[in-house]
């Protein structure tokens, strides 16, 4: 999806995430080249600010804002990073204006607006892996962590929560009941506990001789920081 935009100066291969490699490269100006083992694209960077992007993954093919956003949630990028003279960087901003590009600006400002609504605080996280038996807890929303704390891999984790999410729904409305309240999970190698708050999904990953009561006393603390708590539904 990049073959035509100017090749530039490779200055580095690099395994990192996007937040990191902003951090290590603010004032990059050049061609992010991303090769993973199922998806590839590119990200056009100003001065340490994307300014377009294209993402392929089989017959999923995104630009713009959505594409940069299936990379930013990604933990971990083979990033090739080809850098830009200003005559190489305009060729390629003329190139990509039409179907690539987006304002990075808009992200930022939507993150700055709603963040506080949809984050939890530090003390909770924390009070959260303090329980015994809990091993993780993560906030997510449409199989993308918003949040997470403790011992996993939450992009995977917020992924499968998705699917199992979808499934119990499913489930349910076969059976004309109401939407699940809660999904709990239960191997001989731990718990898997969903909640739902609001648009978003509160996921806690346990040892299997965790307790499911306190477990559950630990999802209404949760949705008491996002401002959702039912003390009506705590169910011990």
């Amino acid at each position: 999806m990049n073959t035509s935009l100017p090749v530039g100066e490779r200055v580095a291969l690099i395994q990192v995430s996007l937040e990191k490699l902003f951090e290590f490269s603010p004032d990059f100006i050049g061609c992010i080249v991303i090769d993973l083992d199922n998806a590839n694209g590119f990200i056009l960077v100003q001065s340490g600010t994307p300014v377009a992007a294209a993402y392929a993954e089989g017959d999923l093919k995104l630009t713009g804002r959505s594409a940069y956003e299936k990379f930013a949630n990604r933990n971990s990028l083979n990033c090739v990073l080809n850098k830009y003279t200003n005559d190489e960087f305009d060729e390629a901003n003329i190139m990509v204006q039409d179907s690539f590009a987006f304002d990075a600006g808009e992200i930022a400002k939507e993150a700055e607006s709603e963040g506080t609504d949809n984050v939890l605080s530090h003390e909770t996280l924390e009070n959260v892996l303090k329980q015994p038996g809990v091993k993780a807890v993560s906030v997510f929303f449409e199989g993308f962590a918003l949040q997470s704390a403790g011992d996993a891999d939450f992009e995977q984790v917020a992924a499968v929560s998705e699917d199992f999410v979808r499934a119990a729904n499913r489930i349910t409305t076969e059976l004309d009941m109401e939407i699940a309240s809660q999904m709990i999970l239960e191997t001989a190698k731990g718990k898997l506990i969903i909640s739902p708050v609001g648009d978003l999904f509160i996921c806690v990953l346990a040892e299997n001789d965790s307790q499911l009561g306190l477990i559950r006393l630990v999802i209404e603390t949760i949705k008491h920081d996002l401002g959702e708590f039912r003390s009506s539904s705590l169910a011990l």
